[in-house]
């Protein structure tokens, strides 16, 4: 399988060579034409020269007759004709008026009769109005010579060095970056498979501020978060077994009791075994429900409701409570608060349970306060308490399953710690936010709003 480096290394390569590849013969194409139209326009003008001069010979004799005696063409190397005074081959042929070779860089030139097509690209010379003869390059002589066709053969060179050289320090540049960029994704990679064979504790260095930083640290985020579950889960299980347990425990001590005749089988120890069921049983019901708001398959009948009744009818069931620890409940309901479209008695609950909580840590003689009031779209609902308070760290765990911030509590004397993690599911459950404020010493503050 090849490598996402690989993949794009020879993509760069290939756009490289592409592109060195383009710049190079584009502009090689353009010197070339450039070129050669110059040297075209250059011949053009020195063959009306050579014209002109024939026909001021032409005007003198009254014929070709004696051109070859007027102007030697001394031959050089191959026979060529060589062009007077200038050591370089003769590159016209010149035709009478007749359309007859009469000179030419080569001897077996002479003498051929030209075409009309061949004559229609000629220069003419015209002597008082009449042509008397044409001028044509030879196809027989270059379109450069010999110092232009090496000034082109450095230009080339020269384009085809720094193309070269631009596409190797192209290449080298993107097989640097291309590793560069993908040393994050082989650390992510890597990390990723030691979570995935079970290594929780993986995380990656991505100091870079781009998008490949960003997914390092939504990795890291993940990690810690599944780390925190598995913790949480493995917590969860233990604290399972330690409340199922304690309720199972007393239960057969007491029957076994009765078993050996240690116990009479009265009302009262039945009475204190079906005590320990009913905790089993309400510790078994809170999971389900707990486990059906997780699972989104909770039953949520949602209706108008009047929630300063509803509130009102919860602080009545937690007053027999507030009054055996000594506690004041103070309720701050406005007389013109909103319906609500909830679930009444998933939201007494909620309720409860707050209260239930506040009152727990809230000390004889202290206050809970109460507070409703709309706020934008919503409603919040406010339960305070001054309590012991709650650590910057423990704001995050306190809707935990089985989170409890006090460690020497149980059921019996605090709850397994599903209460806070209830209240979280059902008011998501109804589309609310919940959330707790606290500072230690100073009592906390467990909000939650519902949408109007």
């Amino acid at each position: 399988m090849r490598s996402l480096w690989f993949k794009l290394t020879a993509a760069l390569v290939l756009v490289t060579l592409l592109a060195v590849g383009l710049s190079v013969l584009i502009p090689s194409f353009v010197t070339f034409s450039s070129f050669r139209s110059f040297v075209r326009s250059d011949r053009a003008a020195e063959r009306t020269g050579v014209a002109e001069t024939l026909a001021g010979y032409y005007a003198s004799e009254g014929s070709w007759e004696e051109l070859g005696s007027r102007f030697v063409w001394p031959r050089g190397p191959m026979g060529h004709g060589m062009w007077p005074g200038m050591g370089r081959p003769w590159p016209f042929r010149l035709a009478n008026q007749d359309g007859v070779v009469i000179a030419a860089p080569r001897s077996d030139e002479i003498g051929n009769q030209l075409s009309e097509e061949e004559l229609v690209g000629s220069t003419p010379i015209e002597v008082e109005g009449l042509d008397v003869g044409f001028l044509l390059p030879s196809p027989r002589i270059n379109d450069f010579r010999e110092p232009e066709q090496a000034f082109l053969n450095r230009v080339g060179q020269s384009i085809a060095m720094v193309g070269i050289v631009a596409c190797g320090i192209a290449i080298l540049l993107g097989l640097f970056l291309t590793w560069q960029l993908t040393g994050p994704l082989r650390k992510l990679t890597a990390a990723a498979q030691g979570i995935a064979g079970g290594d929780l504790n993986q995380r990656v260095e991505i100091r870079s501020k781009d998008e490949l930083g960003q997914l390092g640290e939504a990795f890291d985020r993940m990690a810690e978060s599944l780390a925190r579950a598995e913790k949480l889960r493995q917590l969860m299980v233990a604290d399972i077994a330690h409340e199922l347990r304690t309720p199972l425990s007393v239960m057969r001590g007491h029957l076994e009791a009765i078993l050996d005749g240690v116990f009479e089988p009265s009302k009262e120890n039945i009475a204190s075994i079906h005590k320990e069921t009913v905790l089993l049983s309400r510790l078994v019901d809170d999971l389900q429900e707990l486990a059906l708001a997780e699972a989104g398959k909770l039953e949520i009948g949602q209706e108008p409701t009047d929630l300063t009744s509803l509130i009102e009818r919860t602080v009545a069931r937690v007053a027999p409570q507030a009054e055996k620890s000594e506690t004041t409940v103070v309720k701050d309901l406005p007389a013109n608060l909103p319906l609500v479209s909830i679930d009444s008695q998933r939201i007494d609950q909620v309720l409860f349970n707050l209260l239930d909580n506040a009152l727990r840590c809230s000390p004889a003689g202290g206050i809970v306060t109460v507070k409703a009031w709309k706020r934008d779209k919503a409603v919040q609902v406010d339960v305070a308490d001054q309590g012991p308070g709650l650590a910057p760290d423990e704001l995050s765990m306190v809707f935990e399953r089985f989170y409890r911030g006090d460690k020497t509590r149980s059921r019996a004397t605090g709850g397994a710690g599903l209460g806070l993690a209830i209240v979280k599911q059902l008011v998501e459950a109804h589309g609310g936010e919940v959330w707790a404020e606290s500072a230690p010493g100073e009592g906390a503050t467990f909000s939650f709003t519902l949408p109007v």
